[in-house]
């Protein structure tokens, strides 16, 4: 029998100051009035991103029954566990859709299949489901004494929320654009910024963990690392082939200077960490290095896909780093409240 998270160990006292915490952004919007949400869509994407990341780790460690995942599983955990915190600090996003996606005030012509999909109380009342649907299956995931069978139901239902997630928090702030190979990239993209900030977190929080210990998981960052750049280059090799004029517009988008120099950073940054995890042997702090990089990458490359407003006032910047140190704060918690594991966890009888 697998090893199980005893979830009890995270006192109500923890989960009630965590829901408080996450309702301070609301309170702030009530308390100022409207006010511009585009940096704290950005921090409510990069966030719900890292929670499903983990989740998809913990499971796919838990389905292959790997030993790889004992040191950093309590990391993984607590990101995953924090995603009833993403539900509440999105609720003033709920407010202002029509800040964020141009259909939700008609600013834009939607295609007649896309019309009914696209409303604004369809989309909130999905966007729940994907919200509430990633924290049950954390929660069950971590309260369960048969891992291996949840996480084969968790995946299948997974996968289908992280593509539709990526389709309406993303891809539909450009609804003229559609891409079927989107939802598998951002979700690589999503898996590989949850393994890279766990391995990060584990290597800075434990000086016992080696790097010795974590050498596959090594492998899998660097796997993962080349899966996410052939993804993403597959992609916009399909759309020039293809020569389709609403696909091709959204790179166009994006190819001011600005944003080239935004994405050629971000793919800076990977390739120099592919070249420093290559190496066999490597040493604990080249580890967190190439971690570092790929997280790196990570906000660089959100930040080009999503193309979040430039000018900020002081209230859009307030709001957004309120809601970093309240996930930072609840995710620190949970790393505590959390027991640590060890390689016979995972084992099964």
């Amino acid at each position: 029998m697998s090893g199980s998270t005893p979830i009890s160990s995270v006192s109500t006292r923890h989960w009630l100051f965590l829901a408080l915490a996450a309702l301070v952004p609301s309170a702030i919007v009530v308390v100022l009035g409207p006010v511009p949400l585009e940096p704290l869509y950005f921090v409510f994407l990069l966030g719900a991103g890292i929670a499903m990341g983990s989740l998809g780790l913990l499971m796919i460690g838990h389905f292959m029954n790997e030993q790889w995942l004992a040191p950093v599983r309590t990391e993984a955990e607590a990101a995953a566990l924090t995603m009833p915190l993403i539900l509440l600090l999105g609720l003033p996003l709920a407010c202002g859709l029509d800040q964020l996606f141009p259909w939700a005030d008609g600013r834009v012509e939607l295609r007649l299949q896309q019309q009914e999909f696209l409303n604004p109380g369809f989309f909130l009342a999905r966007s729940v489901l994907y919200l509430v649907g990633s924290s049950l299956i954390a929660l069950w995931l971590v309260r369960t004494r048969n891992s291996r069978r949840v996480s084969m139901i968790g995946l299948a239902l997974l996968t289908p929320i992280v593509t539709f997630a990526a389709y309406d928090w993303v891809m539909s702030r450009d609804p003229q654009w559609s891409s079927s190979l989107f939802g598998f990239a951002f979700a690589i993209n999503q898996l590989l910024a949850a393994l890279a900030g766990t391995i990060l977190v584990t290597l800075l929080r434990l000086e016992r963990t080696t790097t010795a210990r974590m050498l596959s998981l090594e492998r899998a960052l660097l796997t993962l690392a080349l899966l996410t750049i052939w993804t993403w280059f597959g992609q916009f090799i399909i759309v020039w082939l293809a020569n389709l004029p609403d696909e091709v517009a959204w790179y166009l988008r994006r190819s001011a200077e600005s944003s080239l120099a935004l994405l050629g950073f971000a793919y800076a940054a990977v390739i120099i960490a592919v070249i420093i995890l290559v190496p066999t042997g490597v040493q604990r702090w080249t580890m967190i290095l190439g971690s570092a990089l790929v997280l790196a990458y990570h906000l660089m490359h959100m930040a080009w896909v999503v193309q979040p407003a430039v000018h900020l006032s002081w209230q859009e910047i307030g709001l957004a780093v309120v809601a970093v140190i309240i996930w930072a704060v609840a995710y620190g918690v949970l790393v505590r409240a959390l027991p640590q594991y060890d390689a016979e966890s995972l084992r099964e009888v």
